[in-house]
């Protein structure tokens, strides 16, 4: 019997435990956008917004074209801000954060696909994605194996940085040292779960 569509998102950026460990992902592909400011700024909900209708997009069209099927995984946002340095525990100014969200496709995936359904879908009349300078920006993407420094953080995003901090002494007492961005991967719809039950799971990158 099958069990529908696999998500082409790695078990590695999902796993997580309440305990920090060390993980290499494994090469990926996504539809990647970046942009700058909170995430709680209307730039950051159009472009998620844009991404998930793009992968949609995909993912059906792939389907009546091949009969080939993937689920839409969860958002995977990387930050960073500019001029400062995330490893140190401190978190910046809002207006110099720095982002890029992702939703992970399958390893086949070619850009012209990618192009060709955004294309369709920032001219479909009366689509949600019509005219959408957001859609047009968004990228096809393929990222390399690399370790991270990892842990699953349950409860508010404001209160992330003692759960990066556990990374953190995981890493000094390893020897290793980590780059000033991380990974954020939403698990929880923070418009239907309490703040205090989200879980996120949070990568560190390990420098070398």
């Amino acid at each position: 019997m099958s069990s529908g569509p696999v998500s082409p998102t790695p078990g590695e950026l999902t796993g997580a435990t309440l305990n920090p460990d060390l993980v290499e992902v494994p090469p990926r592909v996504h539809l990647s956008l970046s942009g700058a400011g909170a995430p709680d700024s209307v730039e950051f909900g159009f472009c998620v917004g844009a991404l998930y209708g793009v992968a949609y997009g995909l993912k059906f069209g792939r389907k009546k074209a091949t009969g080939k099927d993937f689920k839409v995984g969860p958002l995977v946002g990387i930050w960073w801000a500019e001029g400062h340095d995330l490893a140190g525990g401190i978190v910046p100014p809002r207006d110099s954060w720095r982002w890029t969200v992702q939703l992970d496709v399958p390893p086949d995936v070619l850009a012209k696909d990618a192009d060709g359904i955004i294309e369709a879908a920032v001219t479909k009349k009366g689509g949600k994605l019509e005219g959408s300078p957001h859609a047009r920006r968004i990228l096809l993407a393929r990222d390399s194996a690399r370790r991270f420094g990892r842990i699953l953080h349950v409860g508010p995003y404001a209160d992330e940085p003692r759960s990066f901090n556990a990374i953190g002494s995981l890493l000094a007492s390893q020897g290793m040292i980590r780059e000033p961005w991380h990974v954020e991967v939403y698990l929880s719809d923070p418009e239907r779960t309490a703040p205090e039950k989200l879980k996120t799971v949070l990568l560190a990158p390990l420098s070398g």
